[in-house]
């Protein structure tokens, strides 16, 4: 599988770079381009751009209102109510590919795609996919499949068929899943669900937290049985995040405590061999949402930190770059001094991103937009 791994790799990324630029991971700097209207006492939720990022949408907490901004002017666009939506809070929230439609992940309820122009739900899926709460959730690149994970597992919903077809680690919590596919040359496409379950709970021992499935063969492989004693970590509440790298070589697997009583921190997976690699502390107690690979022109992940504790707030958004010689490296931290970030979420083109700041607890949530550049050495 290296091999298969390496040939696309370079066919995809080394090759074209070498008649054109060479990949040098750059931090991202976070330009200010407009703040948009409206304000929210606990958090403006999920805030993400449509596939063209013409406008952008997010749930606002207190209000239960979703919102949809004109991405160019900064105005709003459509305020859609708790009437229609039908939502108390929002596990998840996406675009449709052509933009026309969001869809609404949240607990037992059903998938919900919200024609947000004319404020009207055109379609219902009854995924039933957890009475408290969906903990994450992939979609397939062209959004055909969806799988959710849950308190019983992860279940892998047909959306085109209406239809779930399999589950994976079964009556189990499972905390975070990122989809990967690619297809080697002369071979069929390798389709793979990264996961992670917490410790909770009576299980808190480490064993088998993470893995790989394959999702057309359903083998699973677990992952990080294999990391030094004193990096496990045990007797408490913990909960990851994994994302994969893109090209997936390398799986970024975060972890924090709860409630915190350590600073949050990452492990590195190589995810071809299925090893340990590294491990790196980040600067807060808690990873926010949501970790991200940041290809061309940045080339790594973008990963937010916070400790609510305190009054103020204290937040880093610390940019990690995955290397062979030397594990992981911080190239970069933008700490609450600069940008008291609450979530981040970036567009496709990797040219902007919406950020949530609150300063601390009496202060409110708000949206801004800012522009992505490499950040001048």
């Amino acid at each position: 599988m290296r091999k298969i791994l390496a040939i696309l790799l370079l066919l995809v990324t080394v090759l074209p770079a070498l008649a054109k630029d060479e990949i040098i991971p750059t931090p991202p700097d976070f330009v200010l381009d407009k703040k948009l209207p409206g304000s929210d006492p606990y958090w403006i939720e999920r805030p993400t751009f449509s596939p063209d990022s013409k406008v952008v949408a997010g749930f606002f907490n207190g209000s239960k209102m979703l919102t949809v901004w004109d991405v160019a002017s900064g105005q709003v666009l459509k305020e859609i109510g708790p009437d229609v939506h039908q939502l108390d809070s929002i596990d998840g929230l996406e675009f449709s590919h052509d933009g026309t439609h969001l869809i609404l992940l949240r607990n037992i309820q059903p998938l919900r795609w919200l024609d947000w122009k004319n404020a009207r739900v055109t379609r219902e899926l009854a995924i039933a996919a957890d009475p408290k709460k969906i903990l994450d959730y992939s979609f397939s690149p062209d959004q055909s499949l969806l799988a959710v994970a849950t308190y019983k597992g992860i279940h892998l919903w047909d959306l085109k068929a209406g239809k779930k077809l399999k589950s994976f680690v079964p009556e189990v919590p499972v905390c975070s899943v990122d989809w990967l596919e690619y297809t080697p040359p002369k071979q069929p496409r390798v389709r793979l669900l990264a996961y992670a379950k917490p410790l909770m709970g009576a299980d808190t021992k480490w064993k088998d937290v993470a893995g790989i499935i394959n999702i057309d063969s359903g083998k699973v492989t677990p992952l990080l049985n294999d990391i030094p004693a004193d990096k496990k970590i045990e007797g408490k509440m913990t909960f990851f995040r994994v994302r994969w790298e893109w090209g997936g070589e390398y799986l970024l697997v975060c972890y924090w405590n709860l409630p915190p009583t350590s600073k949050a921190g990452v492990m590195l997976v190589d995810s071809v061999t299925g090893k340990y690699s590294a491990n790196h502390e980040l600067e807060q107690l808690a990873v926010g949402w949501e970790p991200r690979y940041l290809g061309k022109p940045f080339w790594g992940f973008e990963v937010l930190t916070w400790d609510i504790t305190g009054n103020p707030y204290k937040t880093a958004a610390q940019f990690l770059v995955p290397t062979r010689k030397e594990g992981l490296k911080i190239l970069d931290t933008v700490n609450e001094t600069v940008l008291p970030m609450q979530s981040m979420s970036v567009n496709r083109a990797r040219t902007m991103a919406a950020i949530t700041t609150k300063k601390d607890p009496m202060s409110p949530s708000e949206l801004f937009l800012y522009k992505l550049v490499p950040k001048k050495k």
